[in-house]
């Protein structure tokens, strides 16, 4: 029975796991947020563009991102890319 309590202390709860995806989420977003308008800016685009570019970025930042903790906490990517959808 211990053998099993130390191999359960290996894998991250899912509490932690959950906050983590949701950390990286949240910085993914931020990067791509401020990557967009940086780029748009810099390229002289007008506020619509920018801003569609922003979003985007920070879409594909944010998930790329999330699904990094979900991986590394053992999920195979179908089963983490439909967590990352639930929330």
């Amino acid at each position: 029975m211990e053998h099993a309590h130390h191999a359960h202390q290996g894998a991250p709860s899912l509490n932690r796991t959950a906050a983590s995806a949701t950390l990286h989420c949240l910085t993914g977003c931020a990067i791509g947020e401020v990557l967009g308008m940086v780029i748009g800016t810099a390229l002289g685009w007008g506020n619509l563009e920018t801003i569609v570019l922003a979003v985007v970025l920070a879409f594909l930042f944010g998930y790329a991102l999330t699904m990094r903790p979900l991986l590394a906490a053992g999920l195979a990517v179908a089963h983490a890319h439909h967590h990352r959808g639930a929330r």
